[in-house]
């Protein structure tokens, strides 16, 4: 009997290791450059570590090319924006990637299904850039 993947993906943001998280404010403008060798990688956060690989393989095909079990950057890139009045601005390097839900299942002889597994893993992806947002304080 055969066994099989149904996956679903909702966008996430995965940070790269070792890159700060950047503020800066009250209002103004908030000015980062970013020259780092580092990476980006998968985290399961339900279910066993086992499935990661098959369940990027169906994701893949099912949600997007672009995801991977890790992104790996040597670049630099350099991100300015105006903090409203008031504001703090935040920024942080990430990988915007994908937090797949997956269904393990069997097709029975009679054409029924058993789960066999569930969980959720976050796969960066090959797009990546600042991530930018406002506080109050």
């Amino acid at each position: 009997m055969a066994t099989n993947y149904s996956v679903s993906g909702t966008d996430t943001r995965i940070a790269f290791n070792g890159v700060p998280t950047f503020k800066d404010g009250p209002g103004g403008t908030i000015t980062v450059s970013r020259a780092y060798s580092g990476s980006a990688t998968f985290t399961v956060t339900a279910g066993a570590e086992s499935e990661v690989g098959a369940v990027l393989a169906k994701a893949k095909v099912s949600l997007s090319a672009s995801l991977a079990l890790s992104n790996s950057t040597t670049t630099t890139h350099t991100y300015s924006r105006g903090i409203a009045a008031g504001k703090y601005g935040h920024v942080q390097y990430v990988s915007w990637g994908q937090t797949v839900t997956y269904r393990k299942y069997r097709i029975n002889s009679n054409c029924s299904t058993t789960t066999l597994a569930t969980g959720k893993i976050k796969y960066p992806s090959s797009e990546e850039g600042w991530y930018y947002w406002e506080t109050a304080s």
